[in-house]
């Protein structure tokens, strides 16, 4: 198609009314792009878990990343992140000296969103996204573990005692 029939199409749909089949098709369409992106993205994170676990990904702000870093300050050894989401408190802790900095999240979409913001940044094998279950993550050798979830799924485990 060249640029004179896109022209001609242009020029030919201009004058049309986009009438109530027309907003139906759109509405579909919109509709079914954001399904489409909810079942890919964040369903697979869902999965086995249950309902009541469930809670939607919500990234960490640049101040609620360095509240978390502030309370990390004079540490160091392994870090570790439950419920990493898309790795900014892992790169953060990486670029900070915390070494090894590990993170655990169930969504493979955002383990894969983590490890491409740490290959950005030039840390990719520095740290490490895991997809785990976060209650069943042995913490023996953790020296430092942040958990930034959601309080209603910290309280449905004992207040965090693992």
């Amino acid at each position: 198609m060249d640029q004179d029939d896109i022209e001609e199409a242009t020029a030919a749909l201009k004058g049309q009314r986009l009438g109530w089949w027309g907003l139906l098709q759109i509405t579909g369409c919109t509709g079914l792009a954001v399904y489409a992106v909810w079942a890919g993205l964040l369903m697979p994170g869902f999965r086995r878990v249950p309902l009541k676990l469930q809670v939607p990904y919500i990234p960490a702000s640049p101040k609620q990343v360095e509240n978390v870093m502030s309370l990390l300050k004079g540490r160091s050894g392994k870090m570790v992140d439950m419920g990493s989401g898309d790795g900014r408190i892992v790169l953060e802790a990486s670029r900070r000296g915390f070494c090894p900095a590990v993170g655990y999240e169930l969504n493979p979409w955002l383990i894969w969103l983590s490890n491409f913001y740490a290959w950005r940044a030039g840390h990719y094998g520095k740290v490490s996204y895991q997809r785990q279950d976060l209650w069943k993550v042995s913490l023996a050798d953790c020296s430092n573990v942040t958990v930034f979830l959601a309080p209603s799924v910290v309280s449905l485990h004992g207040g965090g005692s693992w």
